[in-house]
């Protein structure tokens, strides 16, 4: 069955962070006719809004692509998981919450790639743009946004043991990673207000959708773009079993994602040539770099057992979940309302490093803690969670297309720790870890590692469990790179080279990638994007 053909002014493919903002600034500011097509649900779910849901909602299809890596051949061939969100606000929507901006130093050395306009000088405006910090505006704080982000609001003694033990560790303490200073430990930042998650579908897109202006379609599968010759015109995509086609006049925009924007792309014609032949796709654009240049953070974790009380398990118990649930929906208060996310942190692996190449992160639960009732269900253990990845690995990945089929997942290959170096940093950060929670802070909590254990000590015995244990802290970018060279896929001003009426705008298109979690970069771009095309 076939739809009827709409047309508008900008057509804005997935609605996560990127697509939320553009279609906040494009259709709700600026007034134009925006059409955004998500392949999720409305979102519209309490396990979504209220903080504490998120480890309820991480693992449910409804809400998640849930993707798997190819084999990874540096990781004893395992296969990954990657989650990504399938709902409105898109992984937004289930991630942990943490704003994290990366480093000053990641934008300059873009602007020394030849992306001059994208320095920190340049950039710092648009982070503000969509910020309304807690503690008010600043120098490279936003006041005014729309997006209220704060820090970490428990008062678990237990966070203090952290900043202490950072402090006695050598690796110092920070007022605030997203400030002057982004090395050091701190307290978790968060996209948190009124005790409810706040993201760029909340707080840009549905006061956009009131104006008239957008419509949103969701569970809208694009299946590929619409061309007249160089020139993209269109999209088709199924909604509800109806093939629909929708037309532009001015931009159709990729938010798709690193994974799914590249794989649009792909299925439209649009990629490596042989690639595409191979899957009998005629080639419309051949650009190998389409689907290449993938880049993730990887990260090893460890756990110690934690003696004495732990305010967290207290809370899991099933009748004070359920409780604490509701008085965060309804009221916005109380333990649900605070994000699982803990302490952060960021420090070089080797001090001639100009940058922090590590981030550091710490819980105060173990990976296997869950809902516990006496008599009924028992408790999980009880631990002290640390974390550390690598914040500018070297190797590179890979998505392509497993199929043509809209349905089809695609193929993702990361080549975590292909490189020496990368592997040094992960093994140092083991190391870094265990000095951590040997501090004198942990004294009288701390018990036995439990992950990876006393019997590993050598270097060689650190790789094994790093090739077991490495996954990936769910940031992947630069598959779309921006440059200025020929061969990049988009050019500074977010534009697609070699084709018109096209352009992408997500976390594809970051060069290479920056010091910290990536969504409110993402956002930034967003911003930047949507000023680029007011301005045209």
């Amino acid at each position: 069955m076939t739809g009827t053909i709409e047309t508008f002014e900008h057509i804005i493919i997935g609605g996560g962070s990127a697509g939320c903002v553009l279609a906040g600034r494009l259709g709700g500011d600026a007034g134009r006719r925006i059409l955004v097509l998500e392949a999720g649900g409305n979102g519209d779910d309490m396990l979504i809004n209220v903080p504490f849901g998120v480890a309820k909602i991480w693992n449910l299809p409804k809400y998640n692509w849930s993707y798997q890596s190819e084999p990874e051949p540096h990781l004893d061939n395992r296969s990954l998981y990657h989650p990504r969100g399938k709902v409105l606000g898109g992984s937004a929507a289930i991630n942990m919450m943490a704003y994290v901006r990366g480093n000053v130093g990641d934008y300059d050395r873009w602007a020394q790639m030849g992306l001059t306009d994208w320095s920190y000088e340049k950039v710092l405006p648009y982070f503000k743009k969509t910020e309304q910090h807690t503690n008010g505006a600043s120098d490279y704080r936003g006041g005014a946004g729309p997006m209220k982000t704060r820090f970490m609001q428990t008062r678990d003694p237990i966070i203090d043991k952290w900043l202490e033990a950072g402090q006695s560790s050598g690796i110092g303490v920070t007022p605030d990673f997203n400030g002057a200073q982004q090395e050091g430990v701190s307290r978790a930042q968060l996209n948190i207000g009124n005790g409810k998650r706040h993201h760029s579908a909340n707080t840009l897109l549905r006061p956009a959708l009131k104006t008239g202006n957008v419509k949103l379609v969701t569970g809208a599968l694009v299946h590929k773009l619409i061309f007249d010759g160089m020139r993209v015109t269109g999209v088709e995509y199924s909604s509800g079993g109806v093939v629909q086609t929708a037309r532009s006049d001015r931009d159709v925009i990729l938010s798709a994602g690193s994974y799914n924007t590249p794989q649009i792309l792909m299925r439209s014609g649009v990629g490596p040539a042989s690639h595409l032949a191979d899957l009998g796709i005629e080639v419309v654009r051949g650009h190998g770099g389409v689907g290449g240049n993938l880049q993730d953070h990887p990260t090893i974790n460890m756990e110690y057992t934690l003696h004495g009380p732990s305010e967290f398990q207290d809370n899991l118990r099933f009748d004070r979940l359920a409780l604490n649930m509701l008085r965060a929906h309804f009221f916005g208060t109380g333990p649900a309302a605070e994000s699982v996310a803990f302490g952060l942190g960021f420090t070089k692996s080797r001090p001639d490093l100009e940058i922090p190449d590590v981030q550091l992160f710490f819980r105060r639960f173990s990976a296997q803690a869950r809902p516990w009732f006496p008599l009924i269900r028992g408790k999980g253990p009880s631990a002290l969670g640390f974390g550390a990845c690598h914040l500018r690995p070297e190797s590179r990945g890979t998505v392509r297309l497993s199929a043509a089929d809209p349905l089809a997942p695609p193929r993702i290959l990361n080549n975590f720790l292909s490189t020496e170096g990368d592997r040094q940093v992960l093994r140092h950060s083991v190391k870094m870890m265990r000095n951590i929670a040997a501090q004198p802070a942990f004294d009288g909590i701390r018990g036995g590692e439990l992950m990876p254990g006393d019997d590993v000590q050598t270097d060689d015995e650190i790789d094994a469990y790093i090739r077991q244990f490495t996954a990936t802290v769910f940031h992947p970018i630069g598959t779309c790179r921006m440059g200025v060279d020929e061969d990049s896929v988009v050019d500074p001003q977010l534009k697609f080279r070699g084709l018109d009426n096209l352009r992408v705008i997500d976390a594809s298109i970051f060069p290479d990638i920056v010091g910290g979690n990536t969504n409110a970069c993402t956002m930034m771009v967003a911003e930047k994007g949507a000023d680029y095309i007011l301005a045209s």
